[in-house]
């Protein structure tokens, strides 16, 4: 998703970037979520890095629901009702849609567009 955050955020939709785990299988924090995404080119301006260890009321809110089972994940959620529009997993584990970036992007413009459809 790094190589379209941009494209992204020009669609309209805002990137909340959650970190599970550190490499070395550290608590993710907001701070870990940070310089990951400096490393890998993603920057910080882009979007929100939550760590999933300090969410609260529970920790680990996001490792432990049904989205994640192990792996990553992408959802797309519109914030004014909070309604989960779309969501893939990626990982190593078969059974994942492992989508690319553009493919991301696609699904945002998809229901960023149903939001926003044209007047007759």
């Amino acid at each position: 998703m790094v190589g379209v955050a941009d494209d992204i955020v020009a669609a309209g939709a805002e990137i909340i970037w959650v970190m599970e785990r550190t490499a070395s299988n550290a608590p993710g924090t907001a701070v870990n979520c940070q310089t990951f995404m400096s490393t890998v080119g993603g920057g910080t301006d882009k979007g929100w890095c939550v760590g999933d260890s300090e969410t609260l009321p529970t920790a680990y809110t996001f490792d432990n629901s049904p989205f994640s089972l192990y792996r990553g994940f992408d959802m797309i959620v519109t914030k004014n009702d909070m309604v989960i529009q779309f969501s893939s997993s990626h990982g190593s584990p078969a059974g994942n849609e492992n989508m690319t970036g553009a493919e991301m992007l696609a699904e945002v413009q998809a229901v960023i567009a149903g939001l926003n459809p044209p007047t007759p």
